[in-house]
């Protein structure tokens, strides 16, 4: 039976805020898992140039769930599947939360900011005639605390849920088309691969789908509430993970 992991990447498999930003610990435990035969990937609301840059050639995921599950890639960067958002819903959301939230889009693989770009990866645009307008699959919002992250949640879930899709993590909000998530992107992968028994692993509100779309579940200790309730194991890192699924 083939075996799969999907982990979260930001404070799950990387951590931006310290000196060692991948654990040693994690990847050697990654690496030996593909080698036994395990397929690993990442499920992220990140866009896959993001994942790929960071990840460089020593962790090379087999699949990327990027975009909260709008856009599927494999280690290549080959679009498996993908999900996008009508040029008009994501204008109409764009403008309702201008000067409300610090927005950037996912369109085409990449990430594009309108002004200075915050990131060296980002794309700088001016206009939103200047996206791809076939390949939108998302945008994501910085708010500026995290009950604004859920208002603006709420509301994009009330006024454009035919449409599209809001998750929330901490005072960040991803916006994808309606019937995404990162389960849906488990679903997918599990089809495409051929995936017998899939483990997952996040530590926020938006991998809760993540989570409920695995055979085996798994958050942290310090995850909130409605994780670990919804978690099957509390693990301590993505190498205790990998352990628990041999």
């Amino acid at each position: 039976m083939k075996k799969a992991l999907a982990s979260d990447f930001d404070n799950t498999l990387y951590f931006m805020d310290t000196e060692e930003r991948f654990r040693a610990q994690d990847v050697f435990e990654i690496l030996f898992f593909r080698k036994e035969g395990g397929v690993f990937g990442i499920c992220t609301g990140r866009s896959p140039d993001s994942i790929l840059e960071t990840c460089g050639s020593f962790l090379h995921p087999d699949f990327i769930i990027s975009v909260s599950g709008a856009l599927i890639v494999d280690g290549e960067g080959k679009v498996l599947d993908s999900h996008t958002l009508s040029p008009d819903t994501a204008r109409a959301i764009l403008r309702e939360f201008d000067g409300e939230a610090i927005m950037v889009v996912h369109a085409g693989g990449h990430v594009y900011a309108f002004g200075e770009a915050e990131y060296p990866l980002q794309i700088s645009i001016r206009e939103f005639e200047e996206l791809p307008q076939d390949a939108i699959y998302g945008i994501s919002m910085r708010l500026a605390s995290e009950k604004a992250a859920e208002e603006a949640a709420a509301r994009i879930k009330e006024k454009y849920g035919a449409e599209a899709a809001p998750y929330q993590n901490v005072r960040h909000v991803d916006v994808v088309a309606a019937g995404c998530s990162k389960g849906t992107g488990i679903d997918k992968v599990r089809e495409i691969f051929g995936i017998g028994r899939f483990g997952g692993i996040g530590d926020s509100y938006n991998d809760l789908p993540l989570l409920e779309a695995s055979d085996i579940s798994f958050t942290f200790p310090d995850a909130p509430e409605e994780l670990r309730n919804a978690a099957d194991e509390i693990v301590l890192s993505v190498s205790d993970a990998i352990g628990k699924m041999r």
